[in-house]
């Protein structure tokens, strides 16, 4: 009975001391970053039955224990990616806003405002030179800082580009820390006796840092069998074996149909912020009737292209020039063609990113796209990395970025071709002896309004003709004017078909369609091509000089002859050279009923004024508006990325609540109350008393019989 009162004493000894140390050790690491509260496994140490009533073994210390709730720490990490994720894109789109902010600074919209000013200006004083000049300054200023706005813009998209590489390098580390903890952790593991609490509490430190980089979810199989997968699925690390993520290039995949025979690849040259997917309409074969053909997805199949009709786009597969290979086409900011002419099918599919992104790395299958994505309705797609630092830096490069810019190029578009469009029908105070063409063609044999041809405005050209005069240069006196005949074969002017016509066709027509009155078998004007571009000059022989008349087709508008400005984005937006070079060529004014091109006529340039107040039609891949002017379209622009900026303040605030409160939860059950612990250190001073007493006392009882002898 001693000797079990002796052991009782032992055992209850052993555990205070333990539950001491613990304590001491949950006080000391207070603050500490990650360290969990810890306890000690005690149990009844069993009893002997063999007496009446038995008899009790004492207390075993068995192991030392976290306080951990798997739930709640699961709960915490889905909830903290969302966090991360919100917080930093609040963060980078407020710096995204202050290039819209116009509040305390000249912006886009009040120099907008300004350019249109001054060609009302122009309009009241269309032969003052210095008015002239005031428009060019204030149009280039225009330029500039529509310019500036982009290359901004495409700054943050480098600074994410950074940062997303720093990120995918900072999750890879992660990761294979994590594999080795799974490691050392399963080798210090001895199950019911030994936990490395340290080494776990390592593991969920990298868990958490993990989840504020990409959304993740874990699985506790015990010891070293942790799993960390993203939450789409795919596995970044598996006990001690890990994968990696990567960022890699533009490149683009084929998912072609059971029966398709097509044997090659899809091209294609530049890039964009959006997904391209592809799927032929058409099979076939190039020259079948009807040919082949592709509609394109920029969200995955869920909405495709349409034309400002509401019509869905069509892209046909040619090889006009017959060269063998498939003609390039233009699609938004791609030039798209295909490396085989023939094997397609219905249904057959094509892939492009023209962009860098994120992809899980698996040995035996090729990389899988994991790049944040958003739709065009606003989505995102659940199949792809949702959450962490890094979507916000893939969202905040893509989405908002990439549509601003798109946004910006359509303001920039539909007034370059709203301000072309007329002022290419204008003549200015000179005459002109050439006129160079300011947009280049890719192909001069593809029809001009094809999206092979490749040119910026093809798609608002129309069947219509160009009406040019002539002037004899010594004099000044009107000589003849004429329109574009393309088929002098044929009765009569045949007129412009941007469906059949090529650029090569234009300049056939220029050559053959104004004979000089004075010079029997000359023109009075001679077109070339240069580098894809057409040139206008005077024939020298006949001494004349030109206006360009009325133009029901777009032609020269779309061509760049006799525009005011250059470039087809906000990125290259800029003012026409021969402008600068001679501000008497801006054209103020129009060809009157009577042939006389007047230095004091305003038509031209109170057309242009006028826009100011027009409704135009603007489209992009998001939506077309044609009932509003450019200043409010920009203006719904600058809405767009304040509301933007407001959504995600709300979502930051809001998962950060509910992180905080997770957190709250965590930590009450994780975290260590000074209070509490010093409470169990008094506590378990008492037993630790109470057990050394117990010794004593059957040391006393020993002594007692031992002295029963005497």
């Amino acid at each position: 009975m001693l000797n079990g009162l002796l052991n009782i004493g032992h055992t209850a000894l052993t555990a205070a001391q333990a539950w001491i140390s613990v304590t001491g050790s949950n006080i000391a690491n207070a603050d500490t970053e990650g360290y969990t509260r810890r306890y000690v496994d005690q149990r009844d140490g069993g009893t002997i039955t063999t007496k009446p009533g038995g008899e009790s073994l004492g207390v075993n210390a068995q192991q030392v224990l976290r306080y951990f709730d798997a739930f709640l720490e699961s709960s915490y990490v889905r909830q903290s990616t969302n966090s991360a994720r919100w917080s930093e894109q609040e963060t980078i789109m407020s710096s995204v806003e202050n290039l819209f902010n116009e509040s305390n600074r000249t912006g886009i919209s009040s120099t907008l405002t300004e350019f249109f000013t001054a060609w009302s200006d122009l309009a009241q004083r269309p032969d003052d030179t210095a008015t002239r000049e005031s428009l060019l300054s204030y149009a280039d200023s225009l330029g500039d800082m529509l310019g500036s706005t982009v290359d901004s813009l495409k700054a943050i998209q480098s600074e994410m580009d950074v940062s997303i590489n720093q990120g995918v390098d900072r999750v890879n580390a992660l990761a294979q820390s994590i594999a080795d903890l799974n490691k050392q952790i399963n080798a210090r593991t001895r199950e019911g006796v030994s936990n490395p609490n340290d080494l776990l509490d390592q593991r969920d430190q990298m868990v958490r840092e993990l989840a504020g980089l990409v959304d993740v979810q874990t699985t506790d199989n015990g010891g070293g069998d942790y799993t960390v997968r993203l939450s789409t699925g795919q596995p970044l690390v598996q006990g001690l074996d890990t994968f990696d993520l990567q960022v890699l290039g533009p490149r683009a995949e084929e998912r072609l149909t059971a029966n398709s025979s097509y044997a090659g690849s899809v091209q294609f040259d530049g890039t964009d912020s959006h997904e391209y997917t592809l799927e032929i309409v058409n099979g076939g074969a190039v020259g079948d009737t009807p040919p082949p053909s592709f509609r394109v997805s920029l969200d995955g199949g869920k909405t495709w292209l349409r034309d400002e009709d509401g019509n869905e786009l069509r892209y046909t597969i040619t090889d006009n020039d017959g060269d063998g290979q498939v003609d390039p086409v233009l699609v938004k900011e791609l030039n798209i063609s295909f490396s085989e002419t023939s094997g397609f099918s219905a249904g057959d599919k094509f892939d492009i990113v023209p962009k860098t992104g994120l992809y899980w790395i698996e040995p035996t299958r090729g990389p899988q796209n994991i790049t944040p994505q958003t739709y065009l309705d606003g989505t995102e797609n659940g199949n792809r990395a949702t959450g962490g630092t890094l979507t916000a830096y893939f969202s905040v490069r893509d989405d908002n970025c990439g549509r601003y810019l798109d946004e910006l190029d359509a303001v920039a578009s539909s007034l370059i071709w709203e301000v072309n469009r007329i002022h290419s029908q204008g003549t200015g105070n000179s005459l002109l002896d050439y006129a160079q063409g300011q947009q280049q063609v890719q192909s001069a044999t593809q029809a001009l309004g094809s999206a092979q041809a490749i040119l910026p405005d093809a798609d608002r050209l129309q069947s219509g003709n160009v009406n040019i005069h002539f002037y004899d240069k010594t004099t000044g006196d009107y000589l003849t004017s004429g329109m574009l005949d393309f088929d002098a074969a044929a009765d009569g002017v045949q007129n412009f078909d941007p469906s059949v016509h090529t650029l090569e066709d234009v300049a056939n027509a220029i050559n053959t369609s104004f004979p000089d009155p004075n010079n029997a078998g000359q023109n009075l004007l001679k077109a070339s091509i240069q580098d894809g571009r057409l040139l206008l000059e005077t024939n020298d022989a006949s001494n004349v000089q030109f206006a360009m008349g009325t133009d029901s087709s777009g032609l020269m508008a779309a061509l760049g002859i006799n525009v005011f400005f250059t470039g087809s984005s906000a990125s290259d937006l800029a003012v026409n050279n021969q402008l600068h070079s001679n501000v008497n060529y801006i054209a103020a004014g129009q060809v009157n009923g009577d042939y006389q091109a007047n230095a004091g006529d305003n038509v031209t340039a109170t057309a242009i004024a006028k826009l100011t107040d027009s409704t135009v039609t603007i489209s992009t891949v998001w939506k077309t508006v044609s009932n509003q002017t450019i200043s409010q379209y920009y203006a719904n622009l600058v809405t767009t990325v304040g509301s933007d900026t407001r959504l995600t303040q709300t979502n930051a605030e809001y998962h950060t609540a509910l992180t905080s409160d997770l957190e709250d939860q965590v930590s009450s059950v994780t975290g260590v109350n000074l209070d509490e612990e010093m409470a169990n250190l008094i506590k378990y001073q008492h037993s630790y008393t109470a057990a050394a007493k117990l010794i004593t006392t059957a040391d006393q009882m020993l002594q007692t019989l031992l002295g029963l002898k005497e």
